[in-house]
């Protein structure tokens, strides 16, 4: 490969990885071009070059950055097969704590949580099929835990109701009460109702999309 292919590939997985946190944390529709070349400090004439448009780069944003950090790796997969039963639950992460650990401890964003739910939020506006690849690679990962887990313990276990029970402990995570407040457009004396509509958003945008038919 030439150099300046690989300077080619860096430059675009640069502009991926800035643009991630963006998608995360705030609302796409309301990210301007002006917004993200300030982030990736080019012109919009990058991001025409290598994404073509927007849109294309927000799908590419979660193809090459979400999905494959919310799917269960080859690696992951062949370290969990090895595992004994008390390292498997102590080594397994769901996929919302990959994803919420990875917005973290790879891109600095200070409420994963909360960022979790916005991205599911912004997916299922932006990408085309996002809850079915959602729920596809959920089938998947439970179809695989459950071969592992075959024969090595007596109790069925419910990888459903473990994946609900780690969204709700998510969302109690993602309350941080001054960002809260940017979901009201009221005064902060209306915090509770603040409270209440991002509950309502989440479950209506998470909940019903990706766990009423799982």
């Amino acid at each position: 490969m030439s150099k300046h292919r690989e300077q080619s590939l860096r430059n675009r997985s640069d502009i991926l990885r800035k643009c991630y946190p963006l998608v995360a944390t705030g609302s796409w529709d309301a990210i301007a071009i002006s917004d993200i070349e300030k982030v990736i400090k080019q012109t919009r004439g990058a991001i025409a070059y290598y994404f073509k448009n927007k849109k294309t780069l927000f799908e590419n944003i979660l193809d090459e950055l979400f999905f494959p950090v919310f799917a269960l790796s080859d690696d992951e997969r062949e370290k969990l097969s090895k595992a004994t039963v008390s390292d498997f639950y102590n080594r397994y992460k769901t996929p919302f704590e990959r994803v919420r650990d990875d917005l973290r401890d790879n891109y600095g964003v200070e409420n994963p949580s909360q960022a979790i739910f916005n991205l599911f939020i912004q997916g299922s506006k932006h990408y085309e099929g996002f809850s079915t690849s959602v729920n596809d690679s959920m089938k998947l990962e439970e179809e695989y835990m459950s071969k592992i887990v075959e024969g090595c313990v007596t109790t069925l276990i419910d990888i459903n109701r473990v994946y609900i029970k780690n969204v709700g402990n998510l969302f109690i995570e993602s309350f941080d009460l001054s960002l809260l407040l940017q979901f009201n457009n009221k005064t902060s004396t209306n915090l509770i109702i603040s409270r209440c509509q991002y509950y309502s958003i989440v479950r209506k945008c998470f909940f019903y999309e990706f766990t009423q038919n799982y």
